[in-house]
């Protein structure tokens, strides 16, 4: 400690205070000592009290010589000065020793003091840290009650308010105990109390998490319910209003419609899913400067979840697909539509990215999850009802704008899937319908029979109010093939158009898909199955009855495409045409030629019968009087013919005689020119001739049109023989428009057998002729080889 240094007392400044105090022995005691005071209380504190009496002794001594260099110049003065002087010392001797008694007793005073003033001080220093130690102890308390206040917003759920209570910790502490272990130790602490908070919340996201799992099942089914009531009046709609019975729902003109319903599948009357736990989580995590770290763990649960979800109905066979693919829609639809609210209210925490993969790899394992399902499995039925499932979970989530392509995609293998099994189903009807039909005309026996024919089968028009006027029983003029093949072309074309309903075609045109199965269904198992029992009948009338058959189907193609450009599913215009009406019209042609085949077959029964004398004297038939078998033969094909064809309209009739007759008029010129018969005269070509008179004569009473130059080659390539008219044949003139149908060739082989005829004469008359006849063959024959 350093030492404070003590005052000097000069000369001037003793003389000073010495004028100040009144020496006078006369004065009172009280007086003196009063005028003292103040010099000895200030000699005191500056204890000084030695210092101050040499000091003094030396003011005197200095006083002294100065009187005696006085007193030598006067000595009376001087003696005087003495005296004073004397009396001075006398004074300041006792004024010493009042100093000196002075000093001792306020010495004595000022050592109790400095003890009081000391114990004061010890006082005042004990309540002083008395005063800290409480204040530092209520803060500490104040510190603790912050800790435990902490500790129970945590159990309490208020994990922002704990939050906050530690960032007060930090921010209100007072400086006092900043030093403090004790305060350290909260400092240290810290960081355990914000990890607890973290676990805590943490551990409220989980539950919660594991809450919205239970109920996402729920907001699933609720919104699954909604979309599927919006289908329902968006069809209904399209019934009613044509216009707009192309647009699809989540169209722009279904979104029009629907913008006045308003459905919260996440907060509604039934349900209502609390984002708090999940908010707050973010908001402490944020906070705590941990926010990424929330993101990845969310995103690992919610891909847990979401894969528990999945794994769940891996073991899914076609027998529970349909019960158990409902729910996986439910509780998948719930998840997402969770994710896409938490993408809307949240971007800066979830991120499109972060969605898009669970998303993506939802799609993936959903096409798995269906196509296992669906393994193995025959019935369209099953295929169809997965198509709805997966169609109203589709439709469900684009509404929250999820990318659906991989989901289309699904769709669209289901679709053909299903379209394989629709017509595999219906091939394997079509064929039975047609195989097991007795080709017989099918019988209605009342009007309700008839009704029910008439409103599945596609009939010509006016072909439906004709047939209603006759009376019951009554035979239809089809078989029973006709109608329910009717029948089976609706059930495939509605039940091709169920699974299509709603499913996108940007990638698919399904119209053209049904389009090409029809024409499959038709042409293979239809028509090509009816051509193939024609080559093993031969029965006139069922050939007749599939004739019929066969016109009704082409008149239904007629109809079948007006009514698929009716139920277009796609805006695309322009004309349905079905390549089936081709095979139809190819099998019908096929029909008529077996009739032919058939009616050719009799007709060669009757030529066998036929019995010609070629070297006649006369003529043995005129055309009153015809050959025996040319007669059975045209009773027969008049007859039979109109009695077995009579369903068939007379274009078919007139096709049927046109062959037969055509037939005819072949047999007898390939008689006349075949090799079989080497000669003849010209009675065997009049007895020909007249039973072709006849035969037209037969002919022309059926009042058939189309039949009155069947037989020209022959009537007038005999004709030509008959009436010496060869070298007017020659003339090309005359030969074109004469003679268009007679075949030079053939009439140069008629003529050289006739020559040989008459070269068996042996007179002379007929070497003539048989040297004539030569000579036309050969000249009529240079015109077949030009």
């Amino acid at each position: 400690m350093i030492r404070k240094q003590r005052p000097t007392f000069t000369s001037s400044e003793l003389e000073m205070q010495l004028q100040q105090i009144n020496l006078d022995p006369t004065s009172s005691t009280t007086e003196n000592l009063e005028a003292l005071a103040p010099l000895i209380k200030s000699i005191q504190d500056s204890d000084s009290e030695q210092l101050y009496l040499r000091s003094l002794d030396k003011f005197v001594e200095e006083k002294e010589r100065e009187i005696e260099k006085i007193c030598q110049e006067n000595y009376e003065d001087f003696v005087s000065s003495v005296s004073t002087l004397l009396t001075i010392r006398q004074g300041s001797g006792h004024l010493r020793r009042r100093i000196g008694d002075l000093d001792g007793q306020m010495g004595d005073v000022g050592r109790a003091l400095g003890e009081k003033k000391r114990a004061l001080l010890e006082q005042k220093k004990v309540a002083r840290n008395m005063d800290d130690a409480i204040e530092t102890l209520q803060t500490c308390l104040r510190l603790l009650d912050l800790v435990h206040r902490v500790g129970e917003m945590i159990r309490e759920g208020r994990y922002w308010g704990a939050l906050r209570s530690i960032e007060d910790l930090l921010h209100l502490t007072p400086p006092s105990i900043s030093q403090t272990p004790f305060y350290a130790h909260i400092l240290s602490s810290l960081p355990s109390l914000r990890l607890s908070i973290k676990d805590a919340v943490t551990a409220s996201t989980k539950s919660w998490l594991f809450d919205v799992r239970e109920s996402g099942s729920k907001v699933g089914k609720l919104a699954l319910e909604q979309m599927s009531q919006r289908i329902k009046k968006w069809r209904t709609k399209r019934e009613k209003e044509g216009g707009v019975r192309l647009a699809r729902v989540g169209g722009a003109m279904e979104l029009v419609h629907n913008e006045r319903v308003e459905f919260d599948a996440l907060d509604n009357e039934d349900i209502k899913v609390d984002f708090k736990p999940l908010y707050q989580c973010i908001h402490i995590y944020e906070a705590l400067e941990s926010k990424p770290e929330l993101q990845r763990n969310y995103q690992l649960d919610r891909k847990t979840q979401a894969t528990l979800i999945l794994t769940s109905r891996l073991s899914t066979t076609p027998e529970t697909l349909l019960s158990t693919l409902p729910l996986l829609m439910q509780e998948l639809v719930g998840f997402f539509i969770i994710e896409s609210h938490l993408l809307r209210t949240m971007p800066d925490f979830r991120t499109q990215r972060d969605v898009d993969e669970l998303w993506d790899e939802m799609c993936k394992r959903i096409v798995e999850v269906v196509g296992s399902g669906l393994k193995g499995c025959s019935e369209p039925e099953v295929f169809l009802e997965s198509k709805t499932n997966v169609l109203l979970f589709v439709q469900t989530l684009e509404g929250y704008g999820y990318n659906i392509t991989e989901l289309n995609g699904l769709l669209i293998t289901l679709f053909e899937r299903y379209s394989e099994l629709l017509l595999r189903k219906f091939s394997t009807d079509f064929d039975q319908i047609v195989s097991e039909d007795d080709n017989q005309p099918m019988m209605v026996n009342d009007q309700e029979e008839f009704d029910q024919v008439a409103g599945v089968c596609w009939l010509a028009p006016g072909e439906m109010e004709s047939l209603a006027m006759q009376g019951f029983p009554q035979a239809m003029p089809f078989s029973q093939t006709y109608p329910m093949c009717c029948i089976n072309i609706r059930n495939f074309v509605d039940q091709f158009y169920q699974f299509t309903d709603g499913v996108a075609q940007q990638h698919l045109d399904i119209d053209e898909v049904l389009r090409k199965s029809l024409d499959g269904l038709l042409s293979d198992h239809v028509s090509d199955q009816i051509a193939r029992r024609l080559q093993a009948m031969s029965n006139l009338s069922q050939i007749a009855q599939v004739v019929i058959n066969l016109e009704h189907f082409s008149t239904a193609c007629d109809e079948l495409e007006g009514v698929l450009m009716n139920l277009r599913a796609s805006q695309r215009g322009g004309p349905v045409h079905l390549a089936s009406t081709k095979s139809f019209v190819q099998t019908l042609e096929t029909a008529q030629n077996r009739i032919d085949s058939v009616i050719n077959s009799k007709l060669e029964s009757f030529f066998e019968l036929a019995e010609y004398n070629w070297m006649p004297t006369r003529p043995q038939s005129t055309a009153n009087e015809p050959s025996t078998y040319v007669f059975e033969m045209i009773t027969f094909l008049t007859a039979y013919v109109d009695s077995v064809l009579i369903g068939l309209n007379e274009g078919v009739k007139n096709r049927a005689y046109v062959h037969a007759l055509g037939r005819i008029n072949k047999w007898l010129m390939d008689t006349l020119c075949g090799r079989e018969i080497v000669r003849f005269n010209e009675m065997a070509l009049a007895s020909v001739l007249a039973d072709v008179t006849f035969i037209e004569t037969e002919i022309k009473r059926l009042d058939k049109a189309g039949l009155d130059k069947v037989f020209d080659e022959v009537k007038h390539t005999i004709n030509i023989v008959l009436t010496e008219s060869v070298s007017a044949y020659m003339e090309p003139s005359i030969r074109s428009m004469s003679y268009p149908s007679v075949k030079p060739i053939r009439l140069a082989v008629i003529l050289a057998k006739l020559g040989k005829a008459h070269a068996l004469g042996g007179v002379q008359s007929s070497m003539i002729k048989a040297e004539r006849r030569r000579r036309e063959a050969d000249e009529v024959a240079k015109l077949a080889g030009r």
